[in-house]
C-alpha cells in the first residue's frame, strides 16, 4: 500500500456503509489498551490498525491509576494517536472499578446509594463517574451494575449492586444513566440476565448455572429491565450467566451463558423485552467463557446477538472475515450490529473528528459528592445495648481491630485512628485479635471497635473470613457488649455473625477516607445514621 493510499484511507467516512468488510468486523471488537503489544505484533501502531481496525479500546488497570482529575492524560492521548490511523474513531471504554482514588475520593458503591435511597444523590454519583470519564478520554463506561442482590453469598455482586428490590434498583440506576447521558457518557446496564438467586460462584472463575425460576425472573428482572430500557439505556452487557428455566438449546450438553445464547440475547432481550441499543459481552477471557473452543465460542458469541465483543482474540477479525467471504455467515447480521454501533457513536459525539478538550475539574466537584454519599448511607442495623451515640467525655481509650484479608483495605481502616484522635481519644490500632486478649482489652478500653472489611475480588473468592480474620469474628462475639461496636466497611452480609449475638452493628459499605470520617462523626452523634438497609439481612 502506498503512502498516498494510506493517507486516503485515514479520511473519516460519513456512513458505516462506506466501510470495508474488515473495517466492519473491527467495529465489533474492543481490545485492551496494550500499545507495546500492538507494536510488537505489527511493527507500529499504524500497521496494527491497518491489519486490525478495531472499534473500541479498553482503559485497563495499567493505564488508570487513581482519580483522574485531568492530570493523567495518558489514555486520552493513546485514543487520539490510534484515531490518526482509523476511518471511524475509537470508543474509549473503562470498567466502573477503574476510578479508585488514592485520596479516598472513590464514589460510594451502589449498595450505599441504595441505603441512602436518594435519587438526587444517585444522579450526582452518575455525574461523578461521567466527569471522571470525560477527563480521562473514556466515552463508554461499563457501569452501572443493576444486578439484583438476591443471593447473600454472591462473590461478585454484594456492594456493587443497589438492592434486592427491583423497584429501588430501577429508581437509583435510572438516575445514574440520566446523569451519564446528560454529560455525554455512554452507560452500560450489567450483567444481563442478572445474578442467580442461588449464586455462590464467580463467573470470572467458572461458568454459572442460573436456576432462577422464570416467573420470579419476569416479575423482578424482567420488570426492572423494561423500566430501564424506557429510560433510554444505550447499552447492556451480557454476562457469562445462563437462565436454564428459559433455555431449550444446549451446547455440548449444557445451557450456554447469555454471551453465547441466541435465545437469551436475541429472543428474550431484543424480541421480547424490546431492547434496541448496543449489546456488549463481558470479558471473553473469563473462566465462565473460555475453554478448548475459544474461537468457536467467540464466533458463536457474535452470532447470538452481541454487537461488540470485549477482549476477543485479535485473530477473531481474520476468522470472521474468512467465514463471511465463504458464505458461512450472513453479512447482514454484521451490518445490523455495525449500524447500532455507528448510531451510538454518532449520538454521543464520538464520530466528530475533533473532540472538545475538557477543562480540568476541581477536586471539590468529586469530594462534595463522595462526602454526601458517605453521610447518607451509614446504616445502624442494631444497637440493643443502646451505646450509640458514644460520649466524647466518656470515651478516652479506644481499641480498633481491623479485620480484613486485604492489606490495602487494612491501610484504609487505619484512617479510623486519626479520626478518633480528633475527638481526643487515645487509640490503639491493630490487625486481628485472639479470644484470650478480649477480656483484658475490655478492662483497659472504653470502646472496642471491630472494623470489618470484605469486598468482592479483594481477594478473589468466596465472600467470607478464614484464619486470623475468622478468629477475630469469634473474639468480637466474646467482647463486652456494653463497650463493643462492630462496623462493616464492605459487605453488609457480615451481619450474619451478629444477628443473634446482639452486638451493636453498623453497615458503612466502603473503607474510603470520607466514609471513615463520616462513620466516626456518626458514632459521636454529630451526624445521624441516615441509611436504611437496601437488602434483606
Amino acid at each position: 500500500m502506498t503512502g498516498e493510499r494510506k493517507r486516503e484511507n485515514m479520511k473519516k467516512v460519513s456512513s458505516w456503509k462506506e466501510l470495508t468488510l474488515r473495517e466492519k468486523i473491527g467495529q465489533t471488537v474492543i481490545c485492551l489498551c496494550e500499545t507495546e503489544k500492538h507494536i510488537e505484533m505489527c511493527g507500529s501502531v499504524q500497521a496494527f490498525l491497518e491489519k486490525y481496525p478495531i472499534g473500541g479500546i479498553f482503559n485497563n488497570g495499567g493505564i488508570v491509576k487513581g482519580l483522574l482529575t485531568g492530570a493523567n492524560k495518558e489514555f486520552k492521548n493513546i485514543v487520539k494517536e490510534y484515531n490518526k490511523y482509523l476511518r471511524v474513531p475509537l470508543v474509549g471504554t473503562a470498567d466502573h472499578g477503574a476510578f479508585a482514588s488514592a485520596n479516598g475520593l472513590s464514589m460510594v458503591p451502589q449498595m450505599a446509594l441504595g441505603a441512602a435511597d436518594d435519587e438526587e444523590l444517585a444522579y450526582k454519583a452518575g455525574e461523578y463517574i461521567a466527569q471522571d470519564c470525560r477527563l480521562s478520554g473514556v466515552h463508554w463506561v461499563f457501569w452501572p451494575v443493576c444486578d439484583l442482590n438476591i443471593s447473600k453469598s454472591s462473590p461478585v455482586t454484594d456492594t456493587r449492586s443497589v438492592s434486592d428490590d427491583p423497584e429501588l434498583c430501577s429508581r437509583i440506576v435510572s438516575a445514574e444513566i440520566r446523569a451519564l447521558k446528560d454529560m455525554g457518557v455512554i452507560s452500560t446496564l450489567k450483567h444481563y440476565p442478572g445474578s442467580p438467586y442461588n449464586e455462590t460462584l464467580d463467573p470470572h472463575l467458572t461458568p454459572i448455572d442460573n436456576e432462577t425460576p422464570m416467573d420470579f425472573w419476569r416479575e423482578n428482572y424482567g420488570t426492572m429491565y423494561r423500566r430501564l430500557f424506557e429510560q433510554g439505556a444505550p447499552s447492556i452487557m451480557t454476562g457469562h450467566i445462563n437462565l436454564v428455566d428459559y433455555q431449550k438449546e444446549q451446547i455440548d450438553g449444557v445451557y450456554p451463558p447469555a454471551t453465547m445464547s441466541h435465545e437469551l440475547t436475541t429472543k428474550l432481550l431484543r424480541e421480547e423485552l424490546g431492547f434496541q441499543g448496543v449489546t456488549v459481552t463481558d470479558a471473553l477471557v473469563m473462566g465462565g467463557f473460555t475453554g478448548n473452543k475459544g474461537m468457536e465460542n467467540m464466533i458463536r458469541s457474535f452470532l447470538s446477538g452481541n454487537d461488540m465483543l470485549l477482549w476477543p482474540a485479535y485473530e477473531y477479525i481474520d476468522v470472521m472475515e474468512q467465514k463471511i467471504l465463504a458464505g458461512e455467515i450472513d453479512e447482514k447480521i454484521l451490518d445490523a450490529a455495525v449500524e447500532r454501533i455507528w448510531n451510538m457513536k454518532k449520538e454521543y459525539g464520538i464520530l466528530e473528528e475533533e473532540q472538545q478538550e475538557e477543562p480540568a475539574a476541581d477536586v471539590s466537584f468529586f469530594e462534595e459528592r463522595v462526602r454526601e454519599g458517605a453521610r447518607k448511607c451509614l446504616t445502624l442495623v442494631q444497637d440493643d445495648n443502646q451505646i450509640l451515640p458514644v460520649s466524647r467525655e466518656k470515651i478516652k481509650n479506644v481499641l480498633i481491630v481491623g479485620v480484613t484479608p486485604d492489606d490495602r483495605q487494612y491501610e484504609d481502616l487505619c484512617a479510623l485512628k486519626g479520626e478518633f484522635e480528633k475527638y481526643g481519644c487515645n487509640v490503639t490500632m491493630r490487625r486481628n485479635i485472639w479470644t484470650d486478649e478480649v477480656e483484658q482489652a475490655a478492662v483497659e478500653q472504653d470502646l472496642i471497635l471491630f472494623a470489618l472489611c470484605r469486598t468482592t475480588h479483594r481477594p478473589i473468592g468466596p465472600m467470607d473470613f478464614w484464619g486470623a480474620e475468622a478468629t477475630s469474628i469469634w473474639s468480637s462475639n466474646c467482647s463486652d457488649r456494653t463497650k463493643t461496636v462492630v462496623a462493616s466497611f464492605g459487605s453488609p452480609y457480615l451481619y450474619k455473625y451478629y444477628k443473634t449475638s446482639k452486638v451493636t452493628y453498623v453497615n458503612a459499605y466502603s473503607s474510603t477516607r470520607l466514609v471513615v470520617e463520616a462513620f466516626v462523626q456518626a458514632l459521636f452523634g454529630e451526624i445521624p445514621f441516615a441509611g436504611k438497609s437496601s437488602v434483606k439481612l
